[in-house]
């Protein structure tokens, strides 16, 4: 017994010297715990105020009204092109960022619960606020012409843009983060006015729009082919710019035809006006690997590189190119190699859109002006 306590006693002192070193080390654990999470707090509010000092902007005196400038949006046909126009309806002169490149659309076809929401990529929208300030005075406006569907190019977005459909436009930085403001106060000039990110146009409903009616085809009475390149191509340069182009035997019968690049074409209208893109070499002589045969119903896809057919100065600018292709087989017949083959000339009804980035040319921004009085 007396053996049995004396060999207990040492597991005790042991249990405590333990336990002790235990606390030591838990109280050591919980004051780093707290220290980091000072330093945390610390770290986080240090982040929160870089932050504010980031994006904070001077607060106008609480008194100050906001500014009478309005946005109108002028859009006589759905699909452009349309005009915005930004009025000086108040006492004083303002600094205005004058660019209908900050222009977001919303496009609320009829029937819809939603808007579609239409504004240029990134690239495409000014990068130098300041290289387009103009001062507008009071009774004073600010005018410029744009295409809309450069912004609503694609998907629903293009489709809505149809009879019926409200369009509310907006110029400036949506949202509430970081950004320029549209329209400031100058310095000096009294009284002030609280800035404005963006302005605000109201609603206006799309009216009809009546199409010119283009030629299917040349050379027969029943059209027995179709030309089809409906759709869009987003390209950042020339380079870029890939057509695809159906061809489609709507005839009874089966057709041979040389559907070629040297027998293919675009009429483009483009920020330079109209032009016709072809390629830069005649139809070769004729062999029999050149053509195509078709059944009825029967159809057969190219992607033409329209690079390689638009020269001179047809893509030198950025912005929105219609493309109507056409196919010419006038002069590339097949009677030389002793069978037929469909002779004339086919357009595509339906157009394609190129969305062209950057031009092969730099763009040549003249600074904005103000509407004549």
């Amino acid at each position: 017994m007396t053996a049995y306590r004396h060999l207990a006693r040492p597991r005790s002192d042991h249990n405590k010297t333990w336990f002790a070193t235990a606390g030591f080390v838990l109280a050591l654990t919980l004051h780093g715990a707290a220290r980091a999470g000072e330093g945390a707090a610390a770290a986080s509010a240090a982040h929160s105020a870089r932050r504010r000092a980031r994006t904070m902007t001077p607060d106008p005196p609480a008194s100050a009204p906001e500014t009478d400038v309005r946005l109108i949006l002028d859009a006589p046909t759905p699909r452009g092109p349309w005009t915005l126009r930004v009025v000086n309806d108040g006492a004083v002169p303002v600094r205005l960022v004058a660019d209908a490149r900050l222009l977001t659309l919303e496009v609320t076809p009829r029937g819809a619960r939603r808007a579609e929401r239409c504004e240029l990529p990134p690239d495409m929208r000014t990068g130098d606020p300041a290289g387009r300030s103009l001062v507008l005075p009071p009774n004073r406006a600010y005018v410029e012409t744009f295409e809309p569907r450069l912004y609503c190019f694609s998907g629903r977005a293009l489709a809505a843009l149809a009879p019926t459909s409200i369009v509310v436009a907006h110029l400036g930085w949506m949202g509430r983060g970081q950004g320029e403001w549209e329209v400031t106060p100058i310095d000096g000039v009294d009284p002030t006015f609280s800035p404005r990110k963006r302005l605000d146009a109201p609603p206006i409903v799309l009216g009809d729009e009546q199409f010119p009616a283009r030629t299917a085809s040349e050379g027969s009475e029943v059209p027995r082919l179709a030309l089809e390149a409906s759709g869009t191509v987003d390209a950042d340069s020339p380079d870029d710019i890939a057509v695809p182009v159906t061809l489609r035997n709507a005839g009874p019968r089966p057709l041979f035809v040389r559907f070629r690049p040297d027998t293919v074409g675009f009429d483009i209208i483009g920020p330079s006006g109209l032009h016709r893109c072809s390629w830069p070499t005649l139809p070769a002589a004729p062999t029999p690997e050149l053509f195509v045969r078709l059944l009825p119903g029967a159809r057969t896809q190219m992607t033409f590189a329209m690079g390689a057919f638009c020269g001179g100065d047809s893509l030198d600018q950025e912005g929105l190119f219609v493309v109507h292709p056409w196919l010419d087989t006038r002069a590339a017949g097949a009677q030389s190699i002793g069978f037929t083959a469909f002779t004339g000339r086919v357009e595509a009804i339906a157009p394609a859109f190129v969305r062209l980035h950057r031009g092969r040319q730099a763009p040549v921004r003249t600074p904005p002006q103000l509407a004549p009085p």
